[in-house]
């Protein structure tokens, strides 16, 4: 049995050490070492890795908290704003930070940028990259696909330009790859802090990077030079010890973990993965996991600094940093007697390969029990389509093991029965496997080569071989599974694992298919094995970096003319949302009441509404449209409560603001789960909400709400979700609203019954300073108002 345990409550772990790092000596405030100016990267002349500043930050908290520390702990403590006053405590203070980077894919970026122009500033602040990932639908294949997007998407390709340019912001340009393999190849550096406008922005955490997917709003605080805040994380602690080996893949550590800890375990916390095993990964195998950290809720995930990070940092043409790196590694790991809040320990020499889903994230089932769970849980056995790459599984590493086993098949003269599609994750790995053999074996076994781009794994997918509502299965090597996400179809099985377990389960065409043990005929009805798959994870003969993709910002900013068409239907110049009256907020109607899973994707659909992410009211459209409704059982049915008619979600919900009456919305647990997308809450504030009432929330979502003036409420009692009718009203006692005091809501029955309900918060002055002036963004202008009088 696998080896892995948890110690809830307080657990020790001994620090590995870090001998094989190159470490000489103590690296302290005073070493020389530190003083050296390294740019972040190979694209900005004047931005520097400031290891001194965190060095004396670190000093500071060091002498205030007198214990050891996390990495975690260290990379957020040495980016404090104020490391002399700061109150510290894991789980219940709000930092106050100033992280090195922002960085937002091009769905999300519309608003920031549109919230940012707002602002009036002439240039962001800090270092911003713009990445043009999310718009390519996939349909035929990668270059078509890309012409067709640049095509469709000029307006809002040509506002992020113009406005980039604009703003002093790098521009990644359509076709140069996902949001957070570019941030891998040219942006990540150990001990860093970086936000991204994208929940798998984690990513970095494989080269030492606290990166934490945010809304919007949040990116625009940094671009403008605000501090940003953070609920201090917990710290959990994973454990790693032996080595893997055969088919087990690093995927299968995070899809273990996630079954282990559940899509909300990780919610308020930092994981943080250690140990001896830790050294017999990849960085990229390392982002891997960090990556997929999203789908339990975690804050970010992050490994430390070793050797394989400085490989490839040296790879990716960066083998300064590495050795700046290496000057500072005692304070790129944890502390020996490091104490986590949780920890789990996972043997990887007992790990299995695992496949999770279908529908949620942390349904994990090994491969030596999936055939059994196909059966016993009736999921279609047909395997309709295999899909390997996006920004989870795209590495150079991902590409050679999952071709080697595509070379075997062909070799045996067999290709892909199932429907089988390559994403890479980047220009510069779609031309390295490109020169190296890789792209043309895909091809060869049958495979599409789609654009470098996010695609199906957002729902960037035409797909054309099942009618929607037709059950059938797909498996990939992405993140995130939920319903309808890949495709738009409910009744789609949606499975995720390792790009290896995809190849091998197309090529048999069923879920039922093991490679560790089932047998293959080959074209002359010879049984065969697969081969393990075997793979490099640095190419030998470097990266080819393919296209020239970037836009840097012009030397002369003065002549951009930032580019919005009044007359767009897919960007919105935003217009500041109301302060709060200042009174309780009586009589209300509940818009729904929404049952089971929640997340953004219910609440704000991509896929085909990816296009409306720059116009505010196109895109309110969809909000809410695949929340189940408990009164019910259906999706964006809702009863209209002052017409008594049943209509769409958003209908209701613009009936309501019309007539100037404010809504609120009942929620279950872990409530906006999913994407970063601030879409999710600016949709509701935007349409006449006031609170969201739930079970609990997912991070992101919650401080999005906040930021948006409305108020994410929860149930101090959970099981008072029960007692809440569809067609109550409630009062909302806004004028309650205090630190650390919960809030009263007051429910009527139609049959004229009255009873109140206590609802908990997580709000701080400062935050409750957003809900009264309307919204962090109006907020931010009114202090800068004040500042100039």
């Amino acid at each position: 049995m696998l080896a892995s345990r948890q110690l809830l409550g307080l657990a020790r772990s001994r620090a590995v050490g870090s001998a094989s790092l190159g470490l000489r000596r103590m690296a302290t405030v005073s070493d020389s070492p530190l003083d050296k100016k390294v740019r972040q990267n190979n694209w900005e002349e004047n931005n520097f890795i400031n290891y001194k500043k965190m060095s004396e930050n670190l000093a500071i908290v060091r002498s205030r908290l007198n214990r050891p520390l996390a990495y975690a702990e260290k990379i957020l403590y040495s980016h404090l704003d104020d490391p002399h006053g700061q109150d510290i405590e894991r789980g219940v203070s709000y930092l106050k930070l100033r992280p090195d980077r922002v960085a937002c894919q091009d769905a999300t970026a519309q608003m920031a940028i549109l919230q940012f122009m707002s602002a009036g500033m002439p240039s962001v602040a800090n270092p911003t990259t713009v990445h043009c990932d999310h718009l390519i639908e996939a349909q035929i294949g990668g270059a078509k696909d890309l012409e067709r997007a640049v095509g469709i998407n000029k307006e809002v390709y040509d506002f992020l330009a113009s406005a980039c340019a604009k703003y002093n912001i790098g521009f990644w340009k359509p076709g140069s790859g996902i949001i957070h393999q570019i941030l891998l190849e040219n942006y990540a550096f150990p001990g860093g802090l970086l936000i991204g406008t994208d929940s798998h922005t984690p990513n970095a955490g494989g080269l030492g990077m606290a990166a934490i997917g945010v809304g919007g709003a949040d990116a625009v605080d940094v671009m403008a030079n605000l501090p940003w805040e953070l609920k201090a994380p917990k710290v959990i602690g994973v454990k790693l010890t032996g080595q893997m080996s055969g088919w087990t893949a690093p995927k299968d550590i995070i899809l273990k973990v996630a079954g282990i800890l559940t899509v909300k375990g990780g919610t308020g916390a930092i994981v943080e993965y250690h140990g001896p095993g830790v050294e017999t990964l990849s960085a990229t195998g390392m982002a891997t996991i960090c990556n997929m950290g999203a789908e339990i809720g975690a804050t970010t995930s992050l490994f430390p600094f070793n050797d394989r990070m400085y490989d490839y940092l040296a790879a990716t043409k960066r083998k300064d940093i590495g050795d700046f790196a290496r000057s500072y590694a005692k304070e790129l790991r944890e502390d020996e007697g490091t104490e986590y809040d949780q920890l789990i320990e996972i043997n990887l020499s007992e790990l299995e390969p695992h496949i999770n889903g279908p529908f949620t994230p942390d349904l994990a089932t090994p491969i030596s029990k999936f055939s059994e769970a196909v059966k016993a849980n009736g999921w279609p056995e047909e395997l309709k389509v295999g899909l390997i790459g996006s920004c989870t599984n795209s590495s150079y590493e991902d590409m050679t093991r999952a071709a080697a086993i595509a070379r075997d098949a062909i070799n045996h003269g067999l290709k892909t029965k199932s429907q089988f599609f390559v994403t890479p994750g980047s220009e510069q790995i779609r031309a390295t496997i490109a020169r190296d053999g890789q792209l043309q074996t895909f091809e060869e076994f049958g495979g599409v080569v789609l654009a470098n781009a996010c695609g199906p794994c957002i729902g960037q997918w035409d797909r054309q071989d099942v009618k929607k509502g037709e059950a059938n299965s797909i498996i990939s090597s992405y993140n995130r599974n939920f319903t309808g996400r890949n495709d738009g179809n409910p009744a789609t099985h949606s499975f995720v694992t390792s790009p290896d377990l995809v190849v091998a389960m197309s090529i048999a065409g069923s879920l039922h298919f093991n490679p560790l043990k089932d047998k293959l005929k080959d074209k002359d009805g010879n049984e065969f094995l697969l081969a393990p798959p075997s793979g490099e994870g640095l190419p030998a003969n470097g990266y080819d970096p393919g296209q020239d993709t970037y836009q840097a910002p012009p030397e002369d900013r003065n002549a951009v003319t930032v580019q919005v068409s009044p007359t767009s239907d897919r960007l919105q110049v935003l217009s500041p949302f109301p302060p709060w009256d200042g009174k309780d907020a009586t009589n209300l109607p509940i818009l729904i009441k929404a049952q089971g899973k929640t997340t953004t994707d219910h609440i704000s659909m991509a896929g085909p509404w990816l296009k409306y992410r720059g116009h505010l009211d196109n895109i309110s459209n969809n909000m809410l449209i695949g929340a189940i409704n408990s009164a019910n059982g259906e999706a964006n049915k809702v009863k209209n409560q002052t017409t008594g008619e049943w209509d769409a979600v958003p209908a209701v919900a613009r009936d309501y603001k019309a007539k100037g009456i404010k809504w609120v919305v009942i929620g279950d647990w872990n409530y906006g789960e999913g994407s970063s997308r601030e879409h999710a809450a600016l949709e509701p504030r935007h349409l006449g909400g006031l609170a969201i009432i739930t079970r609990s929330f997912a991070r992101i979502h919650e401080t999005n709400l906040k930021k948006q003036g409305m108020l994410p409420l929860t149930f101090m009692d959970p099981a008072d979700y029960d007692r809440i009718q569809p067609d109550d009203r409630v009062d909302i006692l806004c004028t309650e609203l205090a630190v650390g005091k919960p809030i009263t809501m007051r429910v009527h029955r139609q049959n004229g019954e009255t009873f109140d309900i206590k609802l908990s918060h997580t709000f701080n002055e400062g935050q409750i300073e957003w809900f009264k002036n309307g919204s962090a963004l109006n907020t931010m202008a009114k202090n800068a108002k004040n500042a100039k009088n």
